[in-house]
C-alpha cells in the first residue's frame, strides 16, 4: 500500500503497527524516528523499523506515508518541522487520543496537496517503547477516525484499509465527538487512578506500610497509573474541555455518594451500586 513510511515514535502503538504492516507485507521500507537513538536502536534490532534519524531536517525523501505517534502536544509542532521535506501526494496520519485541537492545526499547517487523516487506535496498555511492541496488538479493537469536510476521501479510504487489514475495525467519528467519548472512558479513568494512587500515598497510618496491603483489586483497578506522567499531563490539558465536563460530573456524584454514607443511606446506597453492577455486566 505504502513504498516509505516515517513513524514518529517507535513506542507500543506504532511500534505494533509496524510489526503488522511488515507482516502483512503492507508497506516496503519502514524509517523510524524519536528523541532517544537507544530506543531506536532496539527497534531496529527487533526488525520494526529498517532505519532511522533523530533530527527534523534529516527526513529521508520518496517518503509517502507519515505515522505521526509523538504525545499529542508535539503532533503539530513535530509535522510542522517536517513539513519542508514533505513530498506532494504524502499521507500523514496519527495515533494521538486528542483528535479536535490536532485536526484544527493540521487543517491551518498542511498545503492541498499533503493530507492529513487523523486516527486513534484504541488498544494498548500502560507499557511503552519499543520493546512493548507486538503483533496483532489491534485485532478486535476499534480505530476511530475522525475526517472532516476537507479530508481527502482516497486518503481516507486508503488509511482505513490499512487498519483493517491489521485487525481492527474502523469507526468513523467527528473529532469533537471522539474527544467527548475519550473524555469519560479513557482520560477520566486514568485521572482518577493517579488520584487514588497519591491519596493513598497521603494517607499515614503508624507503623503502616498501606502500599504493602494492596492486593488484586487495588493492583488491577490503579494498573494504568503506570502509564507515562508527561504522555497524560499533554492529554488532560489537550482535552481539558471535555474531560473538565466529565470530572467535574464525576465529582458532584462522588459528594453525593459521600453524603448518603455519612448520612447511613443504605438503601440509596446499594440501589447505587447495584445500578453500576448491571451497567459493568454490559460492557463487552
Amino acid at each position: 500500500m505504502f513504498e516509505k513510511m516515517v513513524l514518529a515514535g517507535v513506542g507500543l502503538i506504532c511500534g505494533s503497527l509496524a510489526c503488522d504492516l511488515r507482516r502483512c507485507k503492507l508497506v516496503r521500507e519502514i524509517v523510524g524516528y524519536g528523541r532517544s537513538e537507544s530506543n531506536l536502536k532496539l527497534a531496529k534490532k527487533k526488525g520494526i523499523i529498517d532505519s532511522y534519524f533523530l533530527r527534523p531536517e534529516e527526513f529521508p525523501g520518496g517518503v509517502d506515508f507519515l505515522m505521526m505517534g509523538t504525545p499529542v502536544e508535539t503532533i503539530v509542532p513535530l509535522t510542522r518541522a517536517f513539513l519542508p521535506k514533505l513530498e506532494p501526494g504524502c499521507i500523514v496520519s496519527d495515533v494521538g487520543s486528542v483528535k479536535g485541537e490536532i485536526v484544527r492545526g493540521m487543517e491551518k499547517l498542511l498545503p492541498k496537496n499533503i493530507v492529513f487523516v487523523a486516527g486513534h487506535p484504541i488498544a494498548g496498555s500502560e507499557q511503552w517503547g519499543a520493546q512493548a511492541a507486538r503483533e496483532n496488538l489491534f485485532v478486535g479493537h476499534r480505530t476511530v477516525l475522525t475526517p472532516i469536510k476537507t479530508t481527502d476521501e482516497k486518503a481516507l479510504k486508503k488509511v482505513a484499509t490499512l487498519w483493517r487489514k491489521v485487525g481492527a475495525d474502523v469507526e468513523i467519528m467527528h473529532p469533537d465527538v471522539h474527544d467527548q467519548v475519550l473524555g469519560v472512558i479513557s482520560h477520566l479513568p486514568h485521572v482518577l487512578v493517579y488520584a487514588l494512587v497519591n491519596a493513598l500515598e497521603r494517607t499515614h497510618l503508624k507503623g503502616v506500610d498501606l502500599k504493602s496491603y494492596c492486593a488484586g483489586g487495588f493492583k488491577d483497578f490503579t494498573r494504568i497509573a503506570s502509564s507515562r506522567p508527561e504522555l497524560w499531563r499533554d492529554i488532560c490539558l489537550m482535552n481539558r474541555k471535555a474531560l473538565g465536563r466529565s470530572l467535574g460530573d464525576y465529582i458532584k456524584y462522588l459528594e453525593q455518594l459521600n453524603r448518603w454514607i455519612k448520612n447511613e443511606k443504605g438503601a440509596l446506597l446499594e440501589k447505587e451500586f447495584a445500578r453500576a453492577f448491571a451497567v459493568r455486566a454490559e460492557i463487552p
